[in-house]
C-alpha cells in the first residue's frame, strides 16, 4: 500500500492515528487533488510524493519543525530526510589532455572511477568545499577557479535529489597522497576515455567545448 508525501512550499499534510502523526495511505481520503510527482522506496515502503492542487498557501506541518516532534511516524522522518536535496562539488583537472580521476573504496561511487570532490558542509561554500575534498582525497593542495556547470537530478537508486557543482581546478602541487580508507587509485585519463566514465551528459558536453577545442 502505497503513503502520500503531500507537501507545499515545506508543509506537510499528515494525518493522526493511533497516536502518531502519518503520511495519509488512501489517496482518496485526501481533501484535495494531488499531483504525483515521484515515487520514492523508505524503510520498505512505497512513498507517492505530491504537490497539492490548492488555491491557497496551507498552513500544515512545515518538515523543519515535524523533525523535532517526538510522536511523529519514522516513515515520516526518514522521507522528510531524504526529500532534502544534497549539494556536491567536484573538480575538473586538465593537464596535458588528461583528466584526473579517483576510485573511491567507500561511499555512492564505491569502486568506480570518478572526479575528486564531495559533499558541501554545513556553513561551507561550494568553491571552498571542492578544495577541501580534493586535498582530503588525494592530499594535494588545489584553487578553484570558474563555475562550469551545476546540474541538477534524482539519483537512479538512492531517490536522493542531488545537485552537483563542477568546477575547473588547478592543482597548486602534485605530491599525491591518497587517503587510505577512502580512496583507492588516483590517474590520468585521456579526455575521450574519461568522458565515457562521467554520467553527466551536460558536463561532458562542458568538457569537451572547453578542453578539447
Amino acid at each position: 500500500m502505497p503513503h502520500y508525501y503531500v507537501e507545499s512550499d515545506g508543509e506537510v499534510y499528515l494525518v493522526q492515528e493511533d497516536g502518531l502523526w502519518r503520511f495519509p495511505a488512501h489517496k482518496e481520503s485526501l481533501p484535495f487533488q494531488v499531483e504525483e510527482l515521484f515515487t520514492l522506496k523508505v524503510l520498505g515502503q512505497e512513498i507517492r510524493f505530491c504537490k497539492p492542487v490548492l488555491g491557497y498557501h496551507p498552513h500544515w506541518c512545515h518538515k523543519d519543525e515535524l523533525m523535532g516532534w517526538e510522536n511523529v511516524d519514522p516513515l515520516v522522518r526518514q522521507s522528510v530526510n531524504l526529500s532534502l536535496p544534497r549539494v556536491v562539488a567536484e573538480g575538473i583537472i586538465v593537464e596535458d589532455g588528461a583528466i584526473l580521476l579517483v576510485k573511491p573504496s567507500r561511499g555512492f561511487n564505491k569502486g568506480q572511477w570518478t572526479l575528486p570532490g564531495g559533499f558541501v558542509g554545513y556553513g561551507e561554500a561550494p568553491a571552498v568545499a571542492v578544495v577541501r575534498e580534493i586535498q582530503e582525497e588525494i592530499g594535494v593542495t588545489s584553487k578553484a577557479n570558474q563555475l562550469l556547470s551545476l546540474e541538477s537530478f534524482i539519483g537512479q537508486g538512492s531517490d536522493i535529489h542531488w545537485h552537483m557543482c563542477f568546477y575547473d581546478v588547478t592543482l597548486l602541487n602534485r605530491d599525491f597522497n591518497p587517503a587510505a580508507d577512502e580512496i583507492e587509485e588516483i590517474d590520468w585519463f585521456p579526455i575521450e576515455k574519461a568522458l565515457t566514465t562521467i554520467p553527466f551528459k551536460n558536463m561532458q558536453n562542458v568538457i569537451k567545448e572547453k578542453y578539447c577545442s
